[in-house]
């Protein structure tokens, strides 16, 4: 009997035994896998799809499991690109496509208001619920944007081709984002560890970089409000999103993207143009830039400002523009000076951009806002664009002999003038007065620019064909530089006598008539004063350069031949062919003599023999182009007004790490 006891109390022993050490294994396995820290953190919750990609890898040094995931790197590049920050991992854009939104691991939806209306009444206490990660929110949107502006885009050609009494047989469909696009938001995976995360962060981090974050924040339509880096306080708002960043002190600046309220990617999506990224920071790149440029890459202060590049973030920087142009020390006084006046029928700031700096919106498509480089706002209900091209139209008859005009650069601009004015009358007779985004009143500001580019930089369009000879190359660099030298300083006098009446202290100014105008006399008041001021302006800088002309002689060794001379060959040319470049953008008088010898009427767009590169200019023929250019500049692109840009321009192309909450 006692003997049956003993092997009852073994084996109670040896169950309490089993049951302890496996209490002790289990304590054991269970604090190993709690040394896997942050791996309760890497939840769908927080990161969505990208939470497949956790896993503990045992460290037997240490002892202890070791969380491994990934979380995106966000850049900026164009469709095509294969070099991205990390070598390895394959580049994926975001398309807003069903494939991209697999490849991305993003939600093809995200309702904030269902998730809480699904939420229990204890959940919806807590509205301030965060728990997702906000660079997954930023990829959402950002995808949301891409599949919602291509929606809205064939909608839009949709409802043109089917439109009765509409010309759409020259109308071409919407390009694909591979084909049009050149500013796209891409990322590659990165493979992370839960060890490097600083203590003060809790949930996975993406990382990008300062340029690529302001670039993307601005395609999203998102404005900066506060972007102050001294004490490293940045917020931005806009399209029912908002960025909020601050430095955290063992890691770096880290911003946080949240959504409060709804977004629309319609007619307001920015240009997907990769020269869009300058105007973030408040550069714009002009006509004279050549498409190789890669002044991005480097800084600001390691060249000379040039006309390439128009700085225009602050009052600071738009003076110290004007000083590149040639602007006198009081003109560029009052950019200096806060209580200045700079603007007229809308701020001077745009009308520097509209003369110079390059066209962005792409043919093709309808897209055509652009985030704002200057200082100033841009209200479009203060002016009607439409009216100040018909008083333009109305001036430069008035004005045509006086300001010594060449007949077919006249010709010229009063057809694309016909063409734009026609279209727009078109679309008020359909009942969509003022849509900026009808295709052949695009196409229509499109070819007006083009010929007001060739113009002004007196290059010819690109032609198929052998390339020219050396000597040629010469003589027409030396051509394009001397129209350059010219536009500079037209522009010089333009804003230089802009700036004295617009600040003119002792009696009444020629801005007085357009203050006291009714917004339907504005702009009609606008263009009288411009052509009255500067007809003044050129025909006394004409009358300097004849009497320097007369005392230097140089016309001296030309045969009065009407104009012409006679070569060794016994061909009849212009003089323009035949003086220095320089003479020749302005004709041997400086007021487009060659203007009577070219024949003018009824030579317009797509019909002209002489390539308008080539034709010799006055100028008053520069000034009445570089104001016909800012206008439909200025129809062709769109500015949201909340949009106001805030100095930081030294941040173009930084590479300074920054990551997403």
């Amino acid at each position: 009997m006692s003997g049956d006891n003993e092997v009852i109390v073994a084996v109670v022993a040896l169950v309490v035994s089993i049951i302890a050490l496996s209490a002790t294994f289990m304590q054991v396995l269970q604090q190993y896998y709690a040394s896997a820290s942050g791996y309760s953190q890497c939840n769908d919750k927080v990161m969505g799809k990208w939470a497949d990609s956790k896993a503990r890898r045992f460290s037997w040094k240490e002892l202890r499991f070791e969380v491994h995931f990934d979380t995106p790197v966000i850049f900026v590049s164009p469709p095509d690109n294969t070099d991205g920050p990390i070598d390895g991992p394959r580049i994926q854009f975001l398309k807003g496509t069903e494939q991209s939104l697999i490849e991305t691991k993003t939600f093809d939806k995200m309702n904030l208001r269902q998730e809480y209306k699904h939420r229990t009444v204890k959940e919806q206490i807590h509205t301030a619920d965060n728990e997702r990660a906000s660079w997954h929110v930023l990829l959402y949107a950002v995808q949301r944007m891409e599949r919602k502006s291509r929606e809205w885009q064939a909608a839009q050609y949709n409802k043109i081709i089917t439109s009765p009494g509409r010309e759409n047989t020259l109308l071409k469909e919407p390009l694909p984002l591979q084909k049009a696009h050149t500013f796209t938001v891409a990322l590659q995976p990165k493979r992370r560890s839960w060890d490097t995360m600083p203590a003060s962060v809790s949930r996975p981090y993406a990382t990008t970089t300062m340029c690529h974050l302001i670039e993307i924040v601005a395609a999203l339509g998102i404005y900066w409000k506060e972007f102050d880096r001294r004490h490293d306080r940045y917020r931005a708002e806009g399209n029912g999103f908002m960025v909020l960043g601050e430095r955290l002190s063992d890691l770096g600046l880290m911003f946080s993207f949240q959504i409060y309220g709804e977004s629309y990617f319609e007619g307001n999506r920015v240009i997907p143009d990769d020269h869009v990224k300058e105007l973030c920071f408040g550069n714009a790149a002009t006509i004279y830039r050549e498409k190789s440029d890669k002044r991005r890459l480097r800084a600001l202060g390691e060249e000379r400002p040039t006309l390439d590049s128009l700085q225009m973030a602050t009052r600071t920087e738009i003076a110290e523009t004007l000083t590149v142009i040639g602007c006198n020390r009081n003109t560029v006084q009052y950019y200096l000076e806060a209580n200045s006046r700079t603007s007229h029928l809308f701020p001077l700031s745009f009308e520097l951009l509209g003369m110079l700096s390059r066209k962005f919106q792409i043919d093709d498509t309808y897209f055509t806002y652009l985030p704002n480089p200057t200082p100033d706002r841009w209200d479009a209900n203060s002016v009607s664009l439409v009216k100040v091209l018909q008083a333009y139209k109305v001036q430069a008859n008035n004005y045509r002999i006086e300001m010594t005009r060449n007949a077919i650069i006249f010709d010229c601009i009063a057809s694309h003038i016909q063409t734009i004015l026609g279209q727009q009358q078109s679309l008020q007779s359909c009942g969509e007065a003022g849509d900026a985004r009808e295709p052949c009143l695009l196409k229509a500001l499109h070819a007006a620019i083009e010929d007001a580019d060739e113009i002004l930089t007196a290059k010819p369009k690109q032609t198929p064909g052998p390339p020219p000879r050396a000597v040629a190359d010469m003589d027409h660099i030396r051509q394009c530089m001397a129209r350059r030298e010219l536009v500079r300083d037209v522009l010089r006098c333009h804003f230089q006598e802009i700036l004295r009446l617009l600040n003119h202290d002792g009696g009444s100014s020629i801005f007085d008539a357009l203050d006291e105008a009714s917004p339907d006399q504005r702009q009609h008041r606008f263009m009288e004063s411009y052509f009255q001021t500067m007809w003044t302006c050129f025909l006394g800088a004409n009358v300097r350069q004849l009497a320097h002309q007369s005392m230097s002689g140089p016309g001296a060794n030309l045969q009065p031949n009407g104009g012409n001379v006679t070569t060794g060959t016994g061909q009849t040319t212009s003089m323009a062919e035949r003086m220095d470049p320089l003479e020749a953008a302005d004709g041997p008088n400086g007021v487009g003599e060659d203007a009577r010898e070219q024949p003018g009427p009824g030579i317009g767009p797509g019909r002209r023999r002489t390539r308008l590169g080539e034709i010799a200019v006055s100028r008053s023929d520069v000034w009445c182009v570089l104001i016909f250019r800012m206008i439909c500049w200025l129809m062709l692109h769109d500015f949201n007004k909340q949009d106001v840009q805030i100095g930081k321009s030294e941040l173009l192309g930084s590479r300074m790490p920054v990551y997403i909450a």
